[in-house]
C-alpha cells in the first residue's frame, strides 16, 4: 500500500516543484482552438493556473471550479468573477456535485494517485459530469526515466492503461501526443477527450 502524499505540507514548505506558474502550454493550445463552457470541475488544481486559464478563454456562461485538498495550495490565488476555489476531496465529492458538470479537466492529479485508488478516480469524474459530459485530460504517462509503477508520485501510466481503466464509462474522442508541454515533459503526455457515456 502507496503511503498517502502530505500535500498540504509539500505547499506551506515551498516544495511544490510540479507547480510551473503558468496554465499547461497543452491546455492552452487546446483553449485557442475549442474553449470548454458551462460548468467545469479541475480536480487537484493547485494554485488555479489553469482553473483562470479555461475561465478567461471560455464563453461568457462558464463557471470552473478549482479542487484541491491543500489549503495553502490557492490560500492566496485571485479568483476571477467565474471561478471558484473548493477545499475537497475528489473522493469525496458533495452531493451537490453528482452529474452538475459539463466538462472535467485533468492536468497531473491522475498522476498523483496510487494505481489502488485509479479506478475511484475514474469512478468521481464520471459521477461529477452530467451524461454525455467530457473529460479533457493532458495525463503525464512517464515521469520519469525509470518506468517502476511503485516510484511516485507522479507515477506512470499507459495508453493501456487509459483505455482499459476509463473505457466503462467513456468513449475517446480524441488521443494525441501534445505539441507544446513544460520542459522536460514533451513526448511524456498525451492529451486525450473522452465523454461520458
Amino acid at each position: 500500500m502507496t503511503t498517502e502524499t502530505d500535500w498540504e505540507a509539500l505547499y506551506q514548505s515551498g516544495e511544490a516543484q510540479w507547480d510551473k506558474g503558468i496554465a499547461a502550454p497543452a491546455l492552452l493550445a487546446f483553449l485557442a482552438e475549442s474553449p470548454l463552457t458551462g460548468r467545469v470541475l479541475v480536480p487537484g488544481c493547485g494554485r488555479g493556473h489553469d482553473v483562470r486559464a479555461i475561465a478567461a478563454a471560455g464563453a461568457e456562461e462558464i463557471e470552473v471550479i478549482g479542487l484541491d485538498l491543500a489549503p495553502s495550495a490557492f490560500a492566496d490565488v485571485e479568483a476571477l468573477p467565474n471561478t471558484r476555489f473548493i477545499v475537497g476531496d475528489l473522493f469525496a465529492l458533495p452531493p451537490a456535485f453528482a452529474s452538475a458538470f459539463d466538462a472535467v479537466f485533468e492536468h497531473t492529479c491522475y498522476c498523483a494517485i496510487p494505481r489502488e485508488r485509479r479506478n475511484d478516480y475514474v469512478q468521481a469524474v464520471a459521477s461529477a459530469l452530467k451524461p454525455g459530459g467530457v473529460l479533457l485530460g493532458i495525463f503525464y504517462l512517464n515521469p520519469r526515466d525509470d518506468l517502476d509503477p511503485t516510484l511516485g508520485p507522479p507515477f506512470n501510466a499507459t495508453l493501456d492503461e487509459l483505455d482499459t481503466r476509463f473505457a466503462e464509462h467513456f468513449t475517446l474522442l480524441r488521443s494525441e501526443t501534445p505539441t507544446v508541454a513544460f520542459p522536460g515533459r514533451e513526448n511524456r503526455e498525451v492529451l486525450r477527450l473522452l465523454q461520458k457515456k
